[in-house]
């Protein structure tokens, strides 16, 4: 009986403990946070802004540009053993599986982290998935007529849709790189219908805005198009339209601690934020981002990343990180030859 009893009051202190922390002062919080992200300068701003609201006496710094050159700076810092990021946000797995493997990730589990599904997180605890990246077909209002346009992937491969096709190069866009791993490692898939795709002509672009715009010109009826990008241009006017498929495929951007970062206290801070339902995660539906945690309100025509979970080809970022360069070599095999 002693032995339950002091067991008890141990849960109840703990307890105590916990909710002391998670009254602490927003105000008793001082300093600066950096942040590195690909998310897009928009939704970075929006989040410093509310960010700093919370926390009056932290100012968030920021780095905003291209998964890329995000990457690049960050790795550049390791090698000089001068890291000044605190919070990384690229745009793929790959990239934080690669810093896991060597030892670059510092370990962090939010408070948030129940309200994300498991195939986007680490298991480890060592980064997590903080807004999803979902493809569909983005499609031109002036070069097709809305019924036009397939509910699937397969169903584009017909002659409605010669020289009609975009997507982007996998070479520099990580997400499509992604989905061309889906794609060849399903069985109703593979590279035939890579095979199938060139033999429609489908053309490759150097980015996502350079294929939105060409699609937004009317040139190309479609394109291979991830859902934020396009219901953005939406929102601004443009001629475009987007149209989830059948055979899903959707992925998380992470975000992790980098060893070394400068605060450590200040960067779990601004983690716990941006996965917060409440803070960061409602911020990304004013931009028309799906937000990983479920359970947040949505813009409407937009997908609960629970029903993404459930529903989207499964994709091995380990296995993608180890094969990426064996990938590449085989689609451009393929496309540029």
């Amino acid at each position: 009986m002693k032995k339950i009893l002091a067991l008890v009051l141990a849960c109840m202190m703990l307890l105590s403990v916990s909710a002391f922390a998670e009254e602490k002062d927003p105000a008793s919080y001082s300093g600066n946070v950096m942040m590195y992200s690909s998310a897009g300068e928009d939704i970075v701003l929006a989040i410093k802004e509310a960010f700093e609201a919370k926390y009056p006496n932290v100012t968030l710094d920021y780095y905003a540009a291209t998964s890329g050159k995000c990457v690049t700076k960050l790795a550049t810092e390791i090698q000089a053993n001068a890291v000044a990021c605190d919070v990384f946000w690229p745009a793929d797995f790959s990239t934080t599986i690669s810093m896991k493997n060597q030892g670059q990730l510092q370990h962090y589990v939010s408070k948030h982290d129940a309200a994300i599904d498991p195939q986007f997180k680490d298991p480890d605890g060592y980064f997590t998935g903080a807004r999803m990246l979902v493809f569909g077909f983005t499609y031109s209002t002036i070069a097709c007529d809305p019924s036009e346009i397939p509910a699937n992937y397969d169903e584009i491969l017909t002659d409605n849709f010669y020289n009609q096709i975009l997507l982007s190069d996998p070479t520099g866009s990580a997400s499509t790189r992604a989905l061309v791993y889906a794609f060849v490692n399903n069985e109703k898939y593979g590279w035939e219908y890579f095979e199938k795709l060139k033999e429609l002509r489908a053309e490759l672009e150097s980015s996502s805005g350079a294929v939105n715009n060409k699609v937004a010109s009317g040139s190309y009826k479609l394109a291979f198009g991830l859902d934020y990008t396009t219901r953005n241009l939406i929102a601004t006017g443009s001629p475009v339209d987007f149209k989830n498929t059948t055979d899903m495929i959707a992925m998380a951007a992470p975000i992790c601690i980098p060893v070394g970062c400068p605060n450590t206290e200040l960067a779990q801070l601004l983690y716990d934020f941006i996965l917060d339902p409440a803070g960061g995660q409602k911020i990304l539906t004013q931009f028309y981002t799906t937000p990983v945690a479920s359970g947040v309100e949505l813009p409407e025509g937009m997908l609960d990343s629970a029903y993404i979970a459930a529903n989207c080809m499964p994709i091995d970022f380990v296995d993608l990180s180890n094969t990426s360069t064996e990938l590449l070599d085989k689609f451009d095999a393929i496309f540029k030859k």
